[in-house]
């Protein structure tokens, strides 16, 4: 996958603004042994967007432009063990936001947004990135790419900044 050399070339980033200033960084964390992807078929009913599978076969887990001072912003997408606790445990606490199909992959750092793949391939937005309000309902949330590939590219040449808002 070119998008994790692209990640792995991402220098860090000295954001000065407004008071305190940042540090942002990226990391790419390494897969250290196999993962089962039926684990996540047969508890959560879901099928993972070819993207997906690709980018968890290759790492474990992303940590895109982490605020490594204060960790106030930046985005992490959890390792497939992760997702399937924190998916459940994100859940149960709004079932009513959430579809069946719907896979939480991640988290933005300093808000409590979610980052949300479209996974039921019977339905026309399959793979379709979205990014969970904490205190918004469904339908304000944003659309973050038509692919978990296309959302990173952005998130990476906008350097973290969220692009959808």
């Amino acid at each position: 996958m070119k998008l994790i050399d692209k990640i792995q070339a991402t220098p860090g980033l000295d954001i000065l603004g407004p008071d305190p200033p940042m540090h942002l960084c990226c990391k790419v964390l390494p897969r250290s042994a196999p993962w089962n992807r039926s684990v996540l078929k047969k508890l959560l009913a879901i099928t993972l967007p070819p993207d997906l599978r690709e980018l968890w076969g290759q790492v474990s887990s992303l940590r895109l432009f982490e605020d490594v001072t204060y960790g106030q912003w930046g985005l992490i997408i959890w390792t497939p063990d992760e997702a399937v606790t924190r998916h459940q445990q994100k859940i149960a606490e709004r079932k009513r936001d959430f579809l069946l199909g719907d896979l939480i992959i991640g988290e933005f750092l300093g808000d409590s947004d979610l980052l949300v793949v479209r996974c039921n391939p019977g339905e026309h937005d399959f793979g379709t990135v979205l990014i969970a309000l904490p205190l918004d309902a469904r339908e304000d949330w944003y659309v973050g790419g038509a692919s978990l590939t296309e959302f990173l590219e952005k998130f990476l040449d906008t350097s973290g900044k969220k692009f959808w808002g």
